[in-house]
């Protein structure tokens, strides 16, 4: 299943790398896509969420969802 997530606090394309490199290190999703406030995944459900609510607070950046 496709997400697509708005994440709060990008503001540039160090931000865009900070993310994608974030989120790649979660097992179980697929980086399709990352921009400045968003990025989309491929996940088997949704319940990676907490995982990258986390991940993503790590490196200094807020999902909105």
């Amino acid at each position: 299943m496709k997400l697509n997530l708005k994440i709060d606090g990008m503001g540039c394309e160090h931000c865009v790398k900070s993310v994608r490199e974030a989120l790649e290190e979660i097992k179980g999703i697929k980086v399709l896509d990352v921009k400045i406030g968003s990025a989309e995944i491929e996940a088997g459900n949704d319940s990676v969420l907490n995982e990258i609510r986390e991940k993503l607070d790590d490196v200094g950046y807020d999902l909105v969802r």
